[in-house]
């Protein structure tokens, strides 16, 4: 039975191509396809790993970028515009005595070189003449300044306090003559005074500091020295701080020598 059934098989496999090579080439296909897929998983890993990649830095370009400022057109306000807040007193400007007077210009200046000042509003005003109430650094009077303007056009007389019928000598310099009149024997009236005139329009000049009345000898004294009174009223800017038609005859301070036709 069994040799039959031998050469029965011999003849159906009779022709069949020997089974060593197809084995051979089944695990060679097989091999590939490993490697295919391999590959496939390995640029399907990169394409999702590039992608993850430019999702994040959108996403964090976008989440962390600030927003832009949007400019919003208010409307305009139809009510009363709103009041400034107000300034803390420590850093509140000292008032101005006097806005716009060219003779405190003039006299500040001075002032400030001996650690005086005008005192917040001791600074007055009128048709001619301007007066200035000066304090020291701790605000204590340190008496008064006053400039007096006069229209003096005919032929003038310098007056002499000792005589009331001479004429004092007076200095000339560019256009200008003047005298000064120094008085600080009184202790209860120390006063400095000049007098100038101008040359070529007969307008005077009177200019006078007095020292604080019955304060003792240091603040008694007056707020500037002689020369620097002088200064004062020989300065062309105190000349035409005055306006042409003033004249310091109605309501005038007095003149510890006063300025009389």
């Amino acid at each position: 039975m069994s040799a039959p059934l031998s050469r029965l098989l011999e003849q159906v496999i009779d022709g069949e191509p020997p089974l060593g090579d197809e084995v051979d080439a089944v695990f060679r296909r097989a091999a590939k396809l490993r490697r295919r897929r391999t590959q496939a998983v390995l640029a399907a890993g990169a394409a999702t790993a590039a992608v993850i990649v430019v999702l994040g830095y959108v996403l964090t370009s976008n989440l962390l970028a600030p927003r832009p400022t949007t400019m919003t057109s208010l409307p305009a306000a139809t009510g009363p515009a709103p009041s400034a807040p107000a300034t803390l007193p420590s850093a509140a400007a000292k008032p101005a005595p006097t806005a716009a007077d060219a003779v405190l210009e003039v006299v500040a200046p001075l002032l400030e070189g001996r650690e005086l000042r005008v005192a917040p509003g001791g600074a007055e005003r009128g048709n001619g003449w301007r007066e200035y109430a000066v304090a020291d650094e701790q605000g204590r009077s340190r008496g008064t300044i006053r400039v007096g303007a006069f229209d003096v056009r005919e032929d003038w007389c310098f007056p002499v306090r000792a005589d009331a019928e001479a004429c004092a000598r007076p200095d000339r310099s560019a256009g200008l003559e003047w005298v000064r009149y120094d008085d600080v024997e009184d202790p209860d009236r120390q006063v400095r005074q000049t007098i100038a005139r101008r040359l070529d329009d007969g307008r005077t000049v009177a200019v006078m500091a007095a020292g604080q009345r019955d304060a003792g000898a240091e603040r008694g004294k007056p707020a500037l020295t002689g020369a620097q009174v002088e200064q004062v009223a020989t300065d062309e800017r105190v000349f035409d701080a005055f306006r042409g038609d003033e004249d310091c005859r109605k309501k005038c301070p007095s003149f510890r020598t006063p300025v009389e036709d």
